[in-house]
């Protein structure tokens, strides 16, 4: 199972709200891995020379100065309770704002002092009744939603965004209407309303639900253990070893915090989009109110003298009138009950396949036109969850640049290089299905693991006498094409990114105590020591109930796993921290995987939990800790809440996976639809390539999949050719959007993700990421994200919604358009037949 490269990503023509922000702020250059746009009020600010890798530290970005807090003061409770002053004056930030030469002290990177504010009110509340009930209420939710979602035929994920857009008007409402008694337990006094509901409440809330935004990857490596190997896992070794995971992860991420968090160089792009978005809810500009977009638009008078159409009028007043809380929730309850239509009522509109509406009986239109097991050409979708999902994300909030590098690899590879590799049979391909995640026989049947191991083991003479691996052609490519974007990502970061990441390296020390350091050093400071206990004592309870449970891998493939991430967690830290690009090391560990432990399935799981699971989420945490870092949250209020939420996150995600299993027939098989489980199949098909038969013989000498290594090479050299045309022609627009890695990592998602899901994906960010863009920009920077929002979270609760009320309850509706696998009926079968 392959990443796809992370990319931080800007817009041809740089916006205020390219960054993803709401109104009122003005964030700073943009990361884009290895080009840093100008801030979109470049022209306003008279910037003619666009910002490049090596002039970051130069750009001259004249943002408006960001304001103080303006809360107003509270008054005297009931029982005599004041909070006094909220206001961040001069007078109570903390003291080192200034330099010794009397100058205000700030960050040495443009980019970090555009987006972060260099003073701190050591007085505002964070750790609050408020922030622990809505953080625990935010990660239920996302840890419910995510995981109940992750098993269906097109998964879902809420994320950060989501959380910090509901978080505020929900910490406002609470700061209204709660009371404000002190209460008085055992002589420690609190109260359930400080006062105004502050900014370092709403990232602490946000930084606890984060904490479980991406388990659901983690949970499929249990799923393929108790549906494929062990039937009798239990749930209790399950919660063991996931939570062993994710605690050790958070305590690499916290040990490698002095060289990855704590330095200035280290800085971290995308924790600086967050931080503006922050600031954009609790701060104001009342000097610039007239300035920003929000504020033209929502303040937009029409004098009584001047005549305008009723086109006009419409679009600068009625598309804008509405507040985005407003806008919010009428997306929310329109996307709530248009759902029941695609997800109960006529769930054939979740995929509508005009080919084979057109020649139902044809098998050449079948396997062209079936959006789930075909090319998906001509298929098209009225369901939100096709349109954003957990595999490409909301189209809106990608940048229509980057959805066009991402849609031409799919055109390239799947609709043209696809279809004629296919029908003309290389590899013997056309005798397997088109499309399909699944591993067969040389013969085309499933293939039966049961026939080539023994004793839980791989067994080579069994191995001999049964058949040799085949996979799809479009699943074998997709191996293929990562390894080329697994060296394109390394060579890109290094023409683009070296001599950056090589200069923050050697700024981690004489840059290191910069005005944000300093100011977060008025907190006590988690002991290092701390950590190494938490790491220390999660490696050890991963290995003891691992082994105790009879997993199938040896003690020594647990320390190889934790050594993985050890070794890799700061080379490759630092490369996210600098350019925002993570390598893909779900490869790097499928391949130790395969190399050191083959011949045992279950190593798979493992590996990929503490080798590559463990990496990935302590990268997360590490840029998490870098937001709290640039927000001055108490470093000790971070550590209790990340772990509270990773704690709350483990239980509801491994217990609901279980329930499910338990309850819903024929879970993770066609027949299930939609739990159809794609990702927790593609796992137990990797798991037989890499470690039960191991890459040796796979892609080996011999073997019809071995030409995809040159995959290793071609990736090596394709960047090369890109990037001197990008600097012989530094003036051409769309050459300088061309980014290698992007192209490949189009493709890497299929399978398991629907090919219908591409196209829609793409057509939907064409509508709102160009055309309303470029010609509503005003309503787009106000309501763009906040659609996004809607559309998403009123899904995720009708969804469940339905599940609870009608499908548990046995009320189902058994009708033709309730029979999503007739549309195509042909199109599973092989080309040719075996």
């Amino acid at each position: 199972m392959l990443d796809a490269p992370q990319i931080q990503e800007s817009d041809d023509e740089p916006q205020i709200s390219d960054l993803g922000l709401p109104d009122g702020i003005r964030p700073p250059c943009s990361l884009i891995g290895d080009v840093i746009h100008p801030h979109p009020l470049a022209k306003q600010s008279h910037l003619d020379t666009p910002c490049t890798q090596d002039t970051i530290d130069d750009c001259a970005l004249h943002s408006t100065p960001v304001a103080n807090y303006s809360h107003s003061t509270c008054t005297t409770s009931e029982n005599g309770v004041t909070d006094d002053d909220y206001n961040l004056e001069e007078k109570n930030v903390a003291k080192s704002t200034k330099s010794t030469h009397g100058e205000p002290d700030d960050s040495p990177f443009e980019v970090v002092r555009t987006a972060v504010s260099n003073s701190d009110n050591p007085t505002m509340p964070s750790m609050t009744f408020r922030s622990g009930v809505l953080g625990v209420f935010f990660v239920c939710l996302i840890s419910f939603v995510n995981q109940f979602y992750w098993e269906r035929d097109n998964p879902i994920a809420l994320n950060l965004l989501i959380v910090q857009l509901l978080c505020y008007p929900l910490g406002v409402a609470m700061a209204w209407g709660l009371p404000r008694r002190m209460w008085n337990c055992f002589g420690y006094k609190w109260t359930m309303n400080p006062g105004p509901f502050t900014i370092k409440e709403h990232v602490l809330i946000s930084l606890m639900a984060n904490a479980s935004a991406y388990m659901a990857l983690t949970v499929d490596i249990f799923a393929v253990l108790r549906l494929y190997y062990n039937p009798s896992f239990s749930l209790w070794t399950a919660l063991v070893l996931l939570l062993s995971g994710q605690l050790f992860a958070y305590s690499l991420a916290g040990l490698s915090r002095t060289l990855l968090v704590l330095p200035a160089s280290m800085i971290w792009p995308s924790s600086l989009i967050n931080a503006s978005l922050f600031r954009t809810f609790h701060e104001h500009h009342p000097e610039s109110d007239e300035s920003t977009a929000g504020a033209a638009i929502s303040d937009f008078k029409v004098e009584p003298a001047v005549k305008m159409s009723l086109r006009a009028r419409w679009r600068r007043r009625g598309l804008s009138g509405m507040s985005r809380t407003q806008f919010f929730w009428i997306c929310f309850a329109g996307s709530f009950v248009w759902y029941f239509v695609p997800g109960y009522l006529l769930q054939v509109l979740s995929t509508i396949s005009l080919l084979c509406l057109i020649a139902p009986h044809s098998h050449l239109a079948n396997l062209i036109g079936d959006g789930k097991q075909g090319l998906g050409v001509l298929s098209f979708s009225l369901d939100w969850s096709v349109f954003s999902n957990a595999f490409l994300n909301s189209p809106i909030a990608t940048p229509f640049w980057a959805a066009c590098n991402l849609f031409v690899g799919f055109v390239l590879v799947f609709w043209v290089a696809l279809p004629i590799a296919y029908f003309n049979n290389l590899w013997g391909a056309a005798s397997l299905p088109l499309y399909s995640a699944s591993v067969f026989t040389t013969n085309s049947t499933q293939y039966n693991i049961s026939r080539v191991m023994s004793n839980g083991v791989f067994d080579a003479k069994a191995y001999e006498q049964y058949s040799p691996l085949r996979m799809s052609l479009e699943f074998s490519w997709v191996y293929g094409i990562g390894f080329a974007a697994l060296m394109s990502i390394l060579v890109h970061i290094v023409l683009y990114n070296g001599k950056e990441i090589i200069a923050r390296v050697r700024e981690t020390k004489t840059k290191h105590d910069d005005i944000h350091g300093k100011l977060i050093m008025h907190y006590p400071s988690v002991k290092a020591w701390w950590y190494l206990v938490m790491l220390v004592a999660s490696a050890a309870a991963g290995i003891a109930i691992g082994v105790g449970a009879h997993v199938g891998v040896p003690w020594w493939g647990y320390i190889l796993s934790f050594a993985i991430a050890i070794v890799l967690i700061i080379p490759v830290g630092i490369i996210q921290a600098v350019s925002n690009r993570q390598p893909g090391l779900s490869l790097v560990a499928e391949l130790l995987s395969g190399i050191v432990l083959q011949g045992i399935p279950t190593g798979y799981s493992i590996l990929k939990l503490y080798g590559h699971g463990s990496l990935a989420q302590a990268l997360s945490y590490a840029q998490d800790m870098k937001l709290a870092h640039y927000m001055k949250i108490p470093p000790r209020q971070v550590l209790l809440y990340q772990v509270i939420g990773i704690i709350i996150s483990v239980v509801i995600q491994t217990c609901l996976f279980f329930w499910l299993v338990d309850h819903i027939p024929n879970m993770c098989r066609p027949e299930g639809y939609p739990w159809v489980c794609r990702s927790t199949n593609l796992v137990y098909s990797a798991s037989i390539i890499w470690n039960l038969i191991g890459p040796l013989k796979v892609f080996g000498e011999g073997s019809p999949y071995s030409p995809l290594l040159w995959g290793f090479l071609f990736g090596l050299f394709l960047p090369i050719p890109v990037y001197l045309l990008q600097r012989r022609f530094p003036q051409c627009t769309w050459l300088k959007h061309v980014y290698i890695p992007v192209i490949l990592s189009g493709i890497v998602g299929l399978p398991p993700m629907p090919p219908v899901d591409f196209p829609m994906w793409f057509l939907f960010g064409f509508i709102f990421n160009f055309l309303i863009h470029r010609y509503w920009n005003m309503w787009w920077q106000k309501y763009n994200f906040t659609l996004s929002a809607g559309l998403d979270s009123g899904l995720a609760l009708s969804g469940i919604f339905q599940f609870l009320a009608l499908s548990q309850n046995g009320i189902e509706l058994n009708w033709w358009g309730n029979q999503v696998d007739r549309q195509c009926p042909l199109s599973a079968q092989p080309w040719i037949s075996p």
